[in-house]
């Protein structure tokens, strides 16, 4: 079972329940367990009588014109062929499909993808009590055929003209349901047999109709877009995607759907109860809650047979969630508003909490956006599912796993095409006795703190101020942010370090910035009027800083044509290089003819990718170079151009290294270069396509692109840097204990030019070398969004705070030197 690496979250209809599978099971239990509740008048919904029904028509519809319709197939898909010449073997003439009286002969094609209700009518008449009689006897062949389920169509005034003239009759006549099973004593509404799909998001049956399953206020495009039980333009349903497939909608508020009060779910589906509770109050509980209720359930006889099996299952998931730190989260925590390390212990449990044996699982960096304390929470719970007779294969750079592991594979001796060969095996001592090893280097000999002196905060540093920030679980909290500095945000996962630094800070410091591009917006700012701020009731200290950058964790490229040389800008340089030799200039080259993206330079057989996709029917594709261009992605007349003695195909198959001497002199492309040695990427090839990146190495090719702007920006201007405000979220994601190392160093030269740096992190390597921490806890969720230290890094080891606790250790090597 393998385990990726994902820093997505989950779309807008996903929640903890929904991620982890726990309200698959809590649908099952209030499907077979549940009792229904009236939505008018909260009876008890019990099923109803022929004699109660005929009463009710008799009250309710005297005098009308009623059809009684008996419903074969309420919502489901299909053609239904065979249905149509059931019926009309029967003698029937049509068949009401979807509001829509339909011939059953000829019958025709229906959208096998859509979902269809198909009635049989039964019969047609005026209702009086002198026809007491014949409504008993419609009644009972209706609900014969609709198998206890009646569907009555009040009135039937302009039916038979409709039909007669061959026009549409779906909007003639109100449909209501009776039924002998389920039906309120009190009002008589009779409700539809309880269905797992009532209680979905995903599923038009349960959602709540003004948000579709979000819980959130739509605009109505925005509701345009959740919504996909609406029909195509090429008719088929939108049903067919997937829920990972929703919509990326922009601009939707935070306020709660004020129908449904953020609960996603229909009334009829709200007022369902088991054991005295509805479905949504269970989902708003936190974990540790929910765990000791499905622990307490007492049932018994053919409720304890049914129930026995859902609830372990329920049981196990939420143990599990609460054994990796998560306890604290509600089910209905909607999954974009989770942080990376909650994001990622939850798909951890979703895999792990079912409780298999003999399994081998390969996991991708597990640690990943995980605090050392819940680190530690987390090994204990690899180390129990590997006591339970499973085998854990685990890709990891973090310090504490590569220790605690039983066997230890260290692959290299570098990166690209300079690794690929395994260096060592063993124990972590083993590792630390190989030189050839860098990991036991690093193992044997860990970095000493701080590699530069602490840059002095006093009352002379110029401070960027932010007041009352309360967004999500932050509890309206002030603090003081040194510039010029090296500033870490830490804490244990999910104690607002995200929302602090880039939904608050971030995005109130970039508004002020664009602001300050107009006159008025400088003018308006010197008067004391900000933008409207977002999360906090207050920003002072933003004079200094010129623009702001943020380096996330997104992917830099989706498609094979994307690369490092054409992501970073410098391609388009190298091109025109090429424009100038005088074989170009012969041929009558452009820059465009060595562009691998368009025109007649491409290879013509992979069009510019330097592979060939075979597709392998039931296997997965496979992707071989390009048997024209040799991987090359440029025909051989454009190969034929050389600079330097290079083709433009040697050049994106140089390692950075390389290219660092070979354009020494082309300062404009020298630069990045240069830049991705200084991080560590000098082993990847210029024309690496983006797909096969890692998340570590992207990471660090947007930090690249970021910088080399910076650059532009100066020499366009002839003036001093500008002062940024980098926000980098983890860039130590994916990165080797020694390109940490290289990372510290570049962000050290950033401050050293008078830059801001604001680093989200968990890598203690990386907070030992802040001047000056800002630490969020005192735990995570609800328990957390406080500022429990602010200081340098001993103070943190001082007050005894996890990130404390934990970073002792790593400011102590420097003593024992």
């Amino acid at each position: 079972m393998a385990i990726e690496q994902r820093l997505s979250r989950g779309g807008r209809k996903s929640t903890v329940a929904t991620t982890t599978e726990v309200w698959h099971f809590l649908r099952l239990l209030w499907v077979k367990l549940g009792t229904q509740r009236c939505t008018k008048d909260g009876a008890e919904v019990k099923p109803q009588s022929v004699e109660s029904i005929a009463a009710q028509l008799l009250r309710d519809h005297r005098g009308q014109h009623v059809g009684l319709l008996a419903p074969l197939v309420v919502n489901r898909k299909g053609l239904y062929t065979d249905l149509a010449k059931w019926a009309k073997a029967r003698g029937h003439t049509h068949l009401r499909v979807d509001g829509e009286f339909v011939k059953v002969d000829p019958w025709p094609r229906l959208d096998r993808f859509k979902e269809h209700t198909l009635e049989l009518p039964v019969g047609d008449l005026v209702i009086s009590p002198a026809k007491e009689a014949e409504l008993r006897e419609l009644l009972a062949k209706a609900l014969d055929l609709g198998k206890g389920v009646l569907h009555l169509l009040t009135p039937l005034d302009g039916l038979a003209e409709a039909m007669a003239a061959a026009d549409s009759t779906a909007g003639i006549g109100m449909l209501k349901v009776f039924s002998t099973k389920r039906a309120c004593p009190q009002c008589g509404t009779s409700y539809p047999e309880l269905d797992p799909r009532m209680f979905s998001y995903n599923s038009k049956h349960g959602w709540c109709t003004s948000c579709v399953g979000t819980g959130l206020t739509l605009t109505r495009e925005q509701r345009k877009a959740y919504d996909d039980s609406v029909r195509d333009d090429d008719q088929k349903g939108r049903e067919q995607s997937f829920p990972s497939e929703e919509a990326d909608v922009e601009g939707i508020s935070g306020e709660p759907c004020p129908d449904c009060q953020g609960s996603r779910l229909n009334p009829i589906a709200r007022n369902i109860r088991f054991d005295e509770h509805t479905i949504t109050a269970v989902a708003q509980w936190a974990v540790g809650q929910a765990r000791a209720w499905a622990g307490g359930l007492a049932l018994q006889g053919r409720d304890a047979a049914i129930a026995r099996d859902v609830v372990s299952e329920i049981r196990s998931r939420l143990e599990f969630l609460e054994e990796v730190g998560l306890g604290y989260l509600t089910l209905d925590r909607a999954a974009p508003t989770l942080s990376g390390g909650e994001a990622q212990r939850i798909r951890l449990a979703a895999q792990l909490g079912s409780n298999l044996q003999g399994v081998c699982y390969v996991l991708d960096e597990p640690t990943i956006g995980l605090h050392p304390r819940d680190n530690a929470v987390l090994l204990k719970a690899l180390a129990r599912l590997s006591s339970q007779g499973n085998t854990l294969v685990v890709v990891e750079h973090d310090e504490d796993t590569i220790r605690r592991a039983d066997h230890l594979i260290d692959i290299g001796p570098g990166a690209g095409k300079r690794g690929g060969h395994v260096v060592a095996q063993g124990q972590a001592a083993d590792l630390s006795a190989n030189p050839d090893s860098i990991t036991g280097r690093f193992l044997a000999n860990p970095l000493k703190h701080p590699l530069l002196p602490r840059r002095v905060v006093n009352r002379a540093t110029l401070q960027l101020g932010l007041q009352g920030a309360s967004l999500h679980n932050l509890r309206g909290i002030d603090i003081e942010l040194p510039l010029q500095r090296l500033v870490a945000v830490t804490g244990v996962s999910g104690s607002g370090k995200s929302t602090l630094a880039r939904d608050v800070l971030l995005a109130n410091v970039q508004a002020i910035v664009a602001t300050k591009v107009s006159k008025a917006g400088r003018d308006a700012l010197a008067a004391g009027v900000l933008p409207a701020l977002v999360g906090c009731t207050g920003l002072t200290g933003f004079g200094p800083i010129d623009r702001v950058l943020e380096v996330d964790q997104t992917p830099i490229g989706k498609t094979p044509r994307s690369c490092p040389a054409t992501y970073i800008g410098f391609w388009d340089t190298i091109r025109k290089l090429f424009t100038e030799t005088l074989e170009a200039k012969a041929r009558g080259y452009a820059a465009s003819r060595f562009s691998f993206n368009t025109g007649d330079g491409r290879c013509p057989a992979c069009e510019g990718q330097g592979l060939r996709t075979i597709a392998m029917s039931f296997l997965p594709d496979v992707k071989v170079a390009c048997d024209a261009c040799h991987g090359q992605r440029f025909s051989p007349e454009t190969l034929a151009v050389s600079w330097r003695g290079k083709s433009i195909g040697d050049v994106l198959r140089m390692e950075v290294d390389e290219a660092v001497e070979f354009f020494a002199s082309m300062p404009s492309i020298a630069h990045p270069l240069q830049l991705l040695k200084d991080v560590g990427l000098g082993y990847l090839t210029l024309g690496q396509p983006s797909p096969t990146l890692s998340g570590g190495e992207a990471q660090r090719i947007k930090l690249v692109t970021e910088l080399s702007k910076v650059r532009d920006d100066v020499t366009r201007r002839g003036l001093k840097a500008p002062h940024t405000l980098y926000v980098l979220d983890e860039p130590t994601v994916g990165l080797h204990m020694a390109d940490v190392e290289r990372l510290i160093r570049v962000l050290h030269r950033l401050v050293t030019g008078g830059h801001s740096v604001v680093v989200i992190e968990h890598d203690l390597d990386l907070i030992a070398e802040a001047d000056w921490v800002i630490d969020l806890g005192p735990e995570g969720g609800d328990a957390g969004g406080q500022v429990v230290a602010a200081g340098p890094p001993e103070l943190l080891v001082a007050r005894g705070t996890h990130t404390g606790v934990a970073l002792a250790p790593v400011l102590a090597r420097d003593e024992k030197r």
